[in-house]
This record gives C-alpha cells, structure tokens and sequence, in this order.
C-alpha cells in the first residue's frame, strides 16, 4: 500500500513539473529580458542567448532572399513615433458644401467669433485672412466648406485669389492642435489670431485689435504681440508638413462668395478618434508581429521563420535598426503564419528566438532581449491582447 501511494505521488508530481515547465521557462527570460543588454565577445560578435539547438535552422541557396509579403511589399522597419492604423482624409470637412452662418458673438467666448453653421450649436471660428471684415450683424450668408489642405486655395484653384500664403495652413492646423487657449493657460485666442494672420497675410501691423481680447482695449501691444510672434516661431519651427491624425483637429475655411468684400473664416473641425480593435489571446498561429528595437546602436538586423514544417531558413526581414525602431513582418507560409518560432540575428549572429505558434500567449509587452512585441495577429484570434506573464502552478484536477 505504501509502495503504491508513493507511485500516485510520484506521479502527481511529474505531471506537476511537466505542467509548469513552459511556464516557469517564459517567466525566467521574461525576468532577463527585463535588464537585457546587446553583448559581445572579443571580436565583436554579438552573443546570443544560446537557444538555437544545432541543426533547428538550416540555411540553403534561397535562405537570403527576402520574401515578399502578402501586398506584394517588401517588410519595412517603422518608427513607433510615426505608425498608426488611423486613415484620416484631409479633404474631408465634415460639413455641407455650402453652409449658412449666424454670427452669434464678435468677439466669442474663447474665439474672435462664435458662429452657428445652417442653425446648429455655437462653433468658435477665427479670421483666416485680415481683410475684409465680417460683423456681428453679418448674418445668415453662404459660406463655402472648404479644406485647408484642398489645392482648392492654391495657385491655380478656384479660391487662389484669397490668400496671400495659402501654403501655411499646414502651421495654422498645428496651432489648432497645439496651442493651449484654456483658462489659465501661457496663451489666449487673440494670440492664436495674431499668429494666423501673420502666418497667412504675412508681415502687418496689428492696428486693430478691439476683438483680439474679450473687452476692447485690453491687448497689451508691447505683451501680446510678442505672444503671438511665439506663436508664430513656434509653428514654423513645428508645423511644416503637419497633418492632424485621429482625435485631433482639422482647419475648415469657410469662403464667402463675395470674398472680395465679407471675409473668410477657419473653424476647427474634431476628427474621429481611431477605432480600437477587439483583441484576443493567441489563438492559431503567429501571422504578424512588430517588433521594437529597444537599444542604443544601429545594428543590421536579419529575421527568419522556418519554411513551412522544414528546417530550412526563410528571410522576412532585413534592415539597419536604431533606438525605437519597430520592425514589421508578415509570416512567408502557405497559411500567412511563421510556423513555430522566429529567428533573429544581429549582426552575423544568432542573437535570440520568439515562439508564434500560440503555445505562448504572446501579445504586446512580450520581450525577448532587447526586443518587445509592440502588435500582432495570430490566425484565429485577430489582433493579439497584451502579453501576461504567466502564473507559477497549475491545477492538476
């Protein structure tokens, strides 16, 4: 009886340790990789963490030719600081094409005007030129939506005769989005007005100013002015070339007919926050995963997957990556997935080994070394869930 009590036991035990093995095994490198270091050796060969079985990977004449990806483009290193899912379209005002507007207030509440578009709320709007003027009497006239990113107001377009500099507004949408004009804050709207009509009309003298402050007489020349001329700096400096993505702000021109003699305004319109994707543990296989370089030096960076169930090496990444880095690939298989593990080398050396066939839950926050899984897609489960590591036991009945 006691011989055979100890077998159950014995048993139970193997089961246990068989159990919690993978899992102990993710959790020890997940408290590696927390302090992981690019090292290497007196030649400077990059050490690697020694995973690689002899023979896992084998390498034959087509091993170094890059695979093409299911578009038929070749996998490309991104930059985290400018990836996004969100499609915003820069043309699209939100608006009729021709609108009806009520001015409600001059100066508004927190804008030089607030207006109302074809009977709607109160918007706040600003002058998008100098010149001419439009007053609080000036009521119930079609405006023209229009974008400040349409070839519409540039050179050639049918509102090319409106503006001076049309080619800044790609500064005034940065203002828009950068600019803080809440209470309490370093700037108010009139210091945002100024720097649009400096922006846009080009140098002036700012000889009017009764609405660029809540009671007229209050703007302070030699104060405000130099607000607005930071404004200003600022969006040069920052501005060139911006467009506003998701869950920001796009300038919207609103063009009279008689643009000659009533003047033309820019409202900022929100733009749609990006829609979250619904996510799911890894369920399948491993289709997709970015990957970011978390170290200080450039290294050129090879990442391969097993082709289909072979040994054989197939390349889907190639590239010199530097800090903050994200590398992006696509599995090569018949099936779009990377099979069981992927393999990356620095330099000419193996350096470390992902799994993706889902027997690990992996998803953002999973490193290996000084990688972290930023996204991914696993073939049954879609977009992966963030990475949790694994708990220490499990239940055995």
């Amino acid at each position: 009886m006691k011989h055979f009590t100890k077998l159950i036991l014995f048993s139970f035990l193997l089961v246990l340790a068989a159990c919690q093995n993978d899992t102990v095994e993710d959790t020890m490198q997940q408290e590696e990789v927390a302090k992981a270091v690019i090292k290497v050796d007196d030649d400077g060969n990059v050490i690697g963490d020694g995973k690689l079985a002899k023979d896992e990977l084998m390498f034959n004449e087509n091993s170094e030719n890059l695979v093409m990806s299911r578009n038929n483009a070749s996998f490309q290193k991104t930059n985290s600081s400018t990836s996004s899912t969100c499609s915003v379209d820069l043309l699209d005002t939100g608006l009729n094409s021709v609108v009806n507007i009520e001015v409600l207030a001059k100066p508004g509440a927190n804008a030089y005007f607030d207006v109302s578009l074809d009977g709607g709320e109160s918007t706040p709007a600003y002058c998008s030129d100098r010149l001419p003027s439009l007053g609080a009497d000036d009521d119930f006239i079609d405006f023209t939506a229009v974008s400040t990113y349409d070839d519409a107001i540039l050179e050639g377009g049918a509102f090319e005769s409106v503006y001076t500099n049309p080619q800044n507004f790609d500064k005034v949408n940065w203002i828009l989005n950068n600019i803080d004009i809440s209470e309490g804050s370093e700037f108010t709207y009139g210091h945002v007005q100024y720097a649009i009509w400096r922006l846009i009309e080009g140098p002036y003298v700012n000889d009017f100013t009764d609405f660029l402050t809540q009671v007229p007489g209050d703007w302070r020349p030699a104060i405000d002015n130099a607000k607005g001329d930071e404004i200003f700096e600022l969006s040069v400096a920052n501005g060139e070339g911006y467009e506003p993505t998701c869950g920001e702000k796009l300038g919207v021109l609103l063009i009279p007919a008689d643009f000659d003699n009533v003047q033309a305004l820019v409202i900022a319109k929100d733009i749609p926050e990006a829609e979250v994707e619904e996510c799911d543990d890894c369920i399948g296989k491993v289709t997709d995963l970015t990957l970011n370089w978390n170290w200080h030096d450039d290294y050129r960076v090879r990442v391969y997957q097993q082709y289909e169930n072979t040994c054989y090496a197939v390349k889907v990444f190639d590239d010199v990556v530097g800090l903050n880095d994200d590398i992006a690939v696509t599995g090569a298989n018949h099936d779009g997935s990377f099979g069981k593990w992927l393999y990356i080398y620095v330099g000419n050396c193996y350096y470390t080994k992902i799994k993706t066939n889902c027997y690990l839950n992996i998803g953002p926050g999973y490193k290996s070394g000084v990688l972290e899984v930023v996204s991914g897609t696993s073939s049954h489960g879609g977009e992966l869930c963030e990475y949790i590591e694994p708990a220490h036991y499990c239940y055995w009945w």
